[in-house]
Protein backbone atom coordinates (compact mmCIF):
# COMPACT_ATOMS: atom_id res chain seq x y z
CA UNK A 1 0.00 0.00 0.00
CA UNK A 2 3.01 2.31 0.95
CA UNK A 3 4.35 1.59 -2.73
CA UNK A 4 0.80 2.10 -4.25
CA UNK A 5 0.81 5.70 -2.37
CA UNK A 6 4.38 6.87 -3.19
CA UNK A 7 3.54 5.78 -6.76
CA UNK A 8 0.21 8.11 -6.82
CA UNK A 9 2.24 10.53 -5.30
CA UNK A 10 5.08 10.66 -7.80
CA UNK A 11 2.50 10.31 -10.81
CA UNK A 12 0.38 13.33 -9.51
CA UNK A 13 3.57 15.88 -8.77
CA UNK A 14 4.97 14.58 -12.69
CA UNK A 15 1.36 15.92 -13.85
CA UNK A 16 1.79 19.30 -11.72
CA UNK A 17 5.00 19.63 -12.69
CA UNK A 18 4.29 19.10 -16.95
CA UNK A 19 0.93 20.94 -16.20
CA UNK A 20 3.26 23.98 -14.74
CA UNK A 21 5.66 23.61 -17.70
CA UNK A 22 2.57 23.57 -20.06
CA UNK A 23 1.05 26.74 -18.57
CA UNK A 24 4.66 28.64 -19.00
CA UNK A 25 4.86 27.38 -22.94
CA UNK A 26 3.82 31.15 -24.60
CA UNK A 27 6.40 30.58 -27.20
CA UNK A 28 5.13 29.79 -31.10
CA UNK A 29 5.09 26.61 -32.28
CA UNK A 30 5.48 25.81 -36.22
CA UNK A 31 2.46 25.27 -37.23
CA UNK A 32 0.53 27.97 -35.25
CA UNK A 33 -1.57 30.58 -36.59
CA UNK A 34 -1.99 34.20 -35.66
CA UNK A 35 -4.68 37.02 -35.69
CA UNK A 36 -4.13 40.78 -34.54
CA UNK A 37 -5.83 43.80 -35.42
CA UNK A 38 -3.68 46.78 -36.04
CA UNK A 39 -3.95 50.39 -34.69
CA UNK A 40 -2.11 53.56 -35.00
CA UNK A 41 -2.09 56.25 -37.16
CA UNK A 42 -3.80 55.93 -40.63
CA UNK A 43 -1.00 56.15 -43.09
CA UNK A 44 -2.41 58.45 -46.22
CA UNK A 45 -2.19 55.68 -48.75
CA UNK A 46 -5.05 57.16 -51.08
CA UNK A 47 -3.05 60.03 -51.72
CA UNK A 48 -5.14 61.01 -54.93
CA UNK A 49 -7.16 64.94 -54.40
CA UNK A 50 -10.55 65.79 -55.38
CA UNK A 51 -8.86 69.52 -56.57
CA UNK A 52 -6.50 67.55 -58.57
CA UNK A 53 -8.71 65.04 -60.51
CA UNK A 54 -11.29 67.66 -61.16
CA UNK A 55 -9.27 71.11 -61.45
CA UNK A 56 -9.80 71.21 -65.10
CA UNK A 57 -13.40 71.51 -65.11
CA UNK A 58 -13.53 74.58 -62.48
CA UNK A 59 -13.54 77.55 -64.51
CA UNK A 60 -11.68 79.76 -63.01
CA UNK A 61 -8.92 77.37 -63.86
CA UNK A 62 -8.77 77.56 -67.87
CA UNK A 63 -5.82 78.98 -68.79
CA UNK A 64 -3.85 78.34 -65.96
CA UNK A 65 -1.38 75.26 -66.05
CA UNK A 66 -2.54 72.09 -64.17
CA UNK A 67 -0.07 71.11 -61.26
CA UNK A 68 -0.13 67.60 -58.63
CA UNK A 69 0.93 67.06 -55.41
CA UNK A 70 3.95 64.71 -54.58
CA UNK A 71 2.90 61.72 -53.92
CA UNK A 72 4.28 61.14 -50.17
CA UNK A 73 2.89 57.46 -48.64
CA UNK A 74 5.28 57.89 -45.82
CA UNK A 75 3.13 60.56 -44.18
CA UNK A 76 0.52 60.13 -41.52
CA UNK A 77 -3.16 61.73 -40.96
CA UNK A 78 -2.90 63.29 -37.95
CA UNK A 79 -6.99 63.15 -37.45
CA UNK A 80 -6.35 59.37 -36.65
CA UNK A 81 -5.56 58.69 -33.16
CA UNK A 82 -3.78 55.49 -31.56
CA UNK A 83 -7.28 53.62 -31.06
CA UNK A 84 -7.91 53.97 -34.49
CA UNK A 85 -8.14 50.35 -36.44
CA UNK A 86 -5.63 50.48 -39.63
CA UNK A 87 -6.10 46.51 -40.72
CA UNK A 88 -5.30 43.32 -40.01
CA UNK A 89 -2.46 40.98 -39.24
CA UNK A 90 -2.15 37.49 -40.00
CA UNK A 91 0.80 34.96 -39.31
CA UNK A 92 1.94 31.08 -40.03
CA UNK A 93 4.77 29.59 -38.32
CA UNK A 94 6.51 28.00 -40.35
CA UNK A 95 8.69 26.88 -37.61
CA UNK A 96 8.49 27.98 -33.89
CA UNK A 97 11.45 30.65 -35.42
CA UNK A 98 10.25 31.94 -38.95
CA UNK A 99 6.33 33.08 -39.35
CA UNK A 100 4.89 34.21 -42.85
CA UNK A 101 2.83 37.61 -42.56
CA UNK A 102 -0.03 39.59 -44.17
CA UNK A 103 -1.18 42.82 -42.91
CA UNK A 104 -3.76 44.70 -45.78
CA UNK A 105 -6.88 47.20 -45.12
CA UNK A 106 -9.14 48.59 -48.01
CA UNK A 107 -12.10 50.32 -48.85
CA UNK A 108 -14.63 51.35 -51.61
CA UNK A 109 -16.61 54.48 -51.09
CA UNK A 110 -19.42 55.67 -53.73
CA UNK A 111 -21.85 58.12 -54.08
CA UNK A 112 -24.19 58.52 -56.83
CA UNK A 113 -24.71 61.70 -58.90
CA UNK A 114 -27.57 63.21 -58.68
CA UNK A 115 -29.33 65.52 -61.38
CA UNK A 116 -30.18 69.16 -61.31
CA UNK A 117 -33.88 70.31 -60.76
CA UNK A 118 -34.30 73.50 -62.72
CA UNK A 119 -36.41 76.41 -61.22
CA UNK A 120 -39.76 76.92 -62.03
CA UNK A 121 -42.36 80.19 -61.62
CA UNK A 122 -41.80 83.79 -60.80
CA UNK A 123 -39.46 85.34 -57.87
CA UNK A 124 -42.64 87.60 -57.15
CA UNK A 125 -45.10 84.88 -57.10
CA UNK A 126 -44.62 82.75 -53.98
CA UNK A 127 -47.49 80.15 -54.90
CA UNK A 128 -46.19 79.26 -58.31
CA UNK A 129 -42.27 79.73 -57.58
CA UNK A 130 -39.83 76.28 -56.64
CA UNK A 131 -36.35 76.36 -56.21
CA UNK A 132 -34.02 74.33 -57.98
CA UNK A 133 -30.34 73.05 -57.53
CA UNK A 134 -27.16 71.91 -59.29
CA UNK A 135 -26.57 68.90 -60.32
CA UNK A 136 -24.46 66.85 -57.45
CA UNK A 137 -20.90 65.12 -59.01
CA UNK A 138 -21.09 60.97 -58.88
CA UNK A 139 -17.82 60.43 -56.61
CA UNK A 140 -16.16 56.67 -55.80
CA UNK A 141 -13.17 56.29 -53.84
CA UNK A 142 -11.11 53.19 -53.71
CA UNK A 143 -7.85 52.09 -51.14
CA UNK A 144 -5.67 49.11 -50.38
CA UNK A 145 -2.90 48.04 -48.85
CA UNK A 146 -1.10 44.80 -48.67
CA UNK A 147 2.13 44.16 -47.00
CA UNK A 148 3.70 40.46 -47.60
CA UNK A 149 6.43 39.19 -45.86
CA UNK A 150 8.33 36.94 -43.08
CA UNK A 151 9.68 37.53 -39.12
CA UNK A 152 12.34 35.65 -37.27
CA UNK A 153 11.61 35.26 -33.87
CA UNK A 154 14.55 35.83 -30.74
CA UNK A 155 15.03 33.89 -28.29
CA UNK A 156 14.22 35.63 -25.01
CA UNK A 157 14.96 35.63 -21.44
CA UNK A 158 11.19 35.83 -20.26
CA UNK A 159 8.25 33.48 -21.62
CA UNK A 160 6.18 35.92 -22.25
CA UNK A 161 8.34 38.46 -24.15
CA UNK A 162 9.12 37.33 -28.07
CA UNK A 163 11.38 39.77 -29.82
CA UNK A 164 11.60 39.58 -33.46
CA UNK A 165 12.44 41.08 -36.55
CA UNK A 166 11.41 40.89 -40.45
CA UNK A 167 11.25 41.88 -43.91
CA UNK A 168 8.47 43.08 -46.38
CA UNK A 169 7.24 43.92 -49.46
CA UNK A 170 4.67 46.76 -49.36
CA UNK A 171 2.11 48.07 -52.02
CA UNK A 172 -0.30 50.73 -51.75
CA UNK A 173 -3.37 51.63 -54.49
CA UNK A 174 -6.04 54.53 -54.27
CA UNK A 175 -8.12 55.70 -56.78
CA UNK A 176 -10.75 58.57 -56.64
CA UNK A 177 -13.34 58.57 -59.70
CA UNK A 178 -15.84 61.64 -60.13
CA UNK A 179 -18.46 61.83 -63.32
CA UNK A 180 -21.40 64.49 -63.79
CA UNK A 181 -24.86 63.66 -63.58
CA UNK A 182 -27.60 65.41 -65.49
CA UNK A 183 -26.69 69.84 -65.62
CA UNK A 184 -29.71 71.24 -66.57
CA UNK A 185 -30.78 73.75 -69.59
CA UNK A 186 -29.12 76.76 -70.31
CA UNK A 187 -30.84 80.20 -70.69
CA UNK A 188 -31.48 79.18 -74.15
CA UNK A 189 -33.08 76.39 -73.25
CA UNK A 190 -30.33 73.69 -74.25
CA UNK A 191 -28.94 70.99 -72.48
CA UNK A 192 -25.75 72.16 -70.31
CA UNK A 193 -23.27 69.29 -71.49
CA UNK A 194 -21.50 67.02 -69.13
CA UNK A 195 -17.49 66.89 -68.92
CA UNK A 196 -16.16 63.60 -69.14
CA UNK A 197 -15.46 61.12 -66.47
CA UNK A 198 -12.08 62.11 -64.82
CA UNK A 199 -9.73 59.58 -63.07
CA UNK A 200 -7.04 59.68 -60.72
CA UNK A 201 -5.29 56.79 -58.76
CA UNK A 202 -1.82 56.20 -56.94
CA UNK A 203 0.22 53.49 -56.09
CA UNK A 204 3.36 52.36 -54.45
CA UNK A 205 5.66 49.61 -54.20
CA UNK A 206 8.38 49.12 -51.90
CA UNK A 207 9.96 47.27 -48.70
CA UNK A 208 10.79 47.57 -45.64
CA UNK A 209 12.95 46.08 -42.29
CA UNK A 210 10.39 46.19 -38.89
CA UNK A 211 10.87 44.76 -35.72
CA UNK A 212 8.50 44.00 -32.93
CA UNK A 213 7.72 42.41 -29.45
CA UNK A 214 5.16 40.48 -28.58
CA UNK A 215 4.22 40.26 -25.04
CA UNK A 216 1.76 37.15 -24.13
CA UNK A 217 -0.92 38.02 -21.44
CA UNK A 218 -2.30 34.24 -21.58
CA UNK A 219 -0.99 31.22 -24.35
CA UNK A 220 -3.32 32.36 -26.89
CA UNK A 221 -3.89 36.40 -26.30
CA UNK A 222 -1.19 38.92 -26.69
CA UNK A 223 -0.10 42.82 -27.13
CA UNK A 224 2.46 43.51 -29.24
CA UNK A 225 3.87 46.91 -30.63
CA UNK A 226 5.99 47.26 -33.89
CA UNK A 227 7.98 49.80 -35.98
CA UNK A 228 9.33 49.78 -39.50
CA UNK A 229 13.34 50.26 -38.69
CA UNK A 230 13.59 51.08 -42.45
CA UNK A 231 11.35 51.49 -45.26
CA UNK A 232 11.32 52.75 -48.83
CA UNK A 233 8.52 53.48 -51.60
CA UNK A 234 8.30 54.07 -55.04
CA UNK A 235 5.05 56.39 -55.01
CA UNK A 236 3.35 57.61 -58.61
CA UNK A 237 0.85 59.63 -59.63
CA UNK A 238 -1.77 59.60 -62.95
CA UNK A 239 -4.66 61.64 -63.44
CA UNK A 240 -6.91 61.20 -66.36
CA UNK A 241 -8.45 64.90 -66.37
CA UNK A 242 -10.32 64.46 -70.05
CA UNK A 243 -11.02 61.66 -72.50
CA UNK A 244 -8.27 62.10 -75.23
CA UNK A 245 -5.71 63.98 -73.25
CA UNK A 246 -2.39 62.15 -71.99
CA UNK A 247 -2.52 61.35 -67.99
CA UNK A 248 -0.86 63.58 -65.67
CA UNK A 249 2.32 61.62 -63.82
CA UNK A 250 4.06 62.61 -60.79
CA UNK A 251 6.33 60.23 -58.42
CA UNK A 252 8.49 60.40 -55.45
CA UNK A 253 10.96 58.22 -53.82
CA UNK A 254 10.45 57.98 -49.76
CA UNK A 255 13.23 56.75 -47.73
CA UNK A 256 11.85 56.66 -44.06
CA UNK A 257 13.58 55.49 -40.44
CA UNK A 258 11.68 54.46 -37.26
CA UNK A 259 8.75 55.12 -38.58
CA UNK A 260 4.99 54.14 -38.72
CA UNK A 261 4.37 52.96 -35.22
CA UNK A 262 2.01 50.72 -34.16
CA UNK A 263 0.15 48.58 -31.27
CA UNK A 264 -1.13 45.11 -31.67
CA UNK A 265 -4.16 43.31 -29.84
CA UNK A 266 -3.99 39.23 -31.28
CA UNK A 267 -4.95 35.98 -30.46
CA UNK A 268 -2.80 32.79 -31.18
CA UNK A 269 -4.52 29.52 -31.90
Amino acid sequence: MRKIKMSWTLMVTMLLLTGGVMAQSFAPQAGDKSVALRFGRAVSFGDVSYSEVNQTTNSWNYGVANSLNWPLANTYETSNSMTNMIGVEAKYFITSQIAARFNGAGAIVSSPAADAMMLTGEYGDPGTYVPGWEMTESRTTKQFYVDLGADYYFASNYSRVNPYGGVQINATYGQLEIADGYRGLDNDGEVIPTYDTRRGEAYGLGGSIVGGIDYYLSEGMFLGIEIKAFNYMYNAKRVFHESGMEAQDAATHNTAFLSQPVLKLGFRF
